[in-house]
């Protein structure tokens, strides 16, 4: 299967995607050693989890080009990108708890723990018996949903992220201070930018100008979240003024 014109710019794109939210993500881990606050931890650890939909079509496209064959199998795609996801979901709730409803932090991750079992349970039962059941594999870097069940459970994993998101980033804006708020309008568009570019970008049709409209917009959204939680002298430079 080699890799067309259309495979090759996905697997670019996808490398530059993760990549940089790698690199984002890693940038607010280290911001705890300056403050302690473990949130920061939580927060870059949820971002690069969460992007692990793009792993295994990444590694893929690296495996493809330098070897000249297929690429990854359809089960180590699907391991690469599914079995982080839940984890990143997990930390993120965490940190949403922490800052907004630390007294039901309990029963909110009870019920997110029995979202994320049984999405585990579904998964890895088909990996192991059946793979074409949840997708199948049509390029080196490309695969295709093939079950409604298991495109339920990535919507509400997907509009659990985003309501959550969106609260805290409402939330943010009522902080009477100037960068705290800037920090919430850079999130208020990072979370939604983030699941509608990602949510288009895996359900519909592949070509060049769709992958390289929904990977921008996606990186866009790892530079503001990044900016949300860190917000760097140059973001201040560019909207406090």
């Amino acid at each position: 299967m080699a890799l067309t014109t259309l495979d090759i710019v996905n697997g670019i794109f996808g490398l530059l995607f993760v990549g940089i939210s790698i690199i984002l993500g890693i940038i607010i881990v280290l911001k705890y050693f300056k403050t302690r606050d473990t949130n920061f931890l939580l927060v870059g650890f949820t971002w690069i989890l969460l992007i692990s939909g793009w792993f295994g079509t990444s590694v893929s496209f690296l495996v493809a080009l330098i070897t000249g064959g297929d690429g990854l199998s359809l089960e180590m795609i699907l391991l690469l990108n599914f079995i982080p996801l839940p984890i990143g979901l997990v930390l993120w709730t965490i940190a949403f708890t922490n800052f907004l409803y630390k007294e039901k932090q309990g029963l909110i991750l009870l019920f997110v723990g029995i979202y994320i079992i049984i999405f585990y349970s579904v998964f890895l039962y088909f990996i192991f018996t059946d793979p074409l059941v949840i997708a199948e594999k049509i390029s080196p870097v490309d695969t295709a949903a093939r079950n409604i069940g298991f495109a339920v459970f990535l919507i509400i994993f997907i509009a659990i992220f985003l309501s959550t998101g969106i609260k805290f980033a409402l939330e943010t804006l009522k902080i009477d201070d100037p960068e705290t708020k800037l920090k919430g309008k850079l999130l208020l568009m990072a979370f939604p930018s983030f699941c509608i570019a990602g949510f288009l970008d895996a359900s519909i049709p592949t070509t060049a100008l769709t992958l390289i409209i929904f990977r921008t917009i996606l990186i866009i959204s790892a530079v503001l979240f990044y900016g949300g939680f860190v917000l760097p002298e140059w973001m201040k430079k560019i909207f406090l003024k």
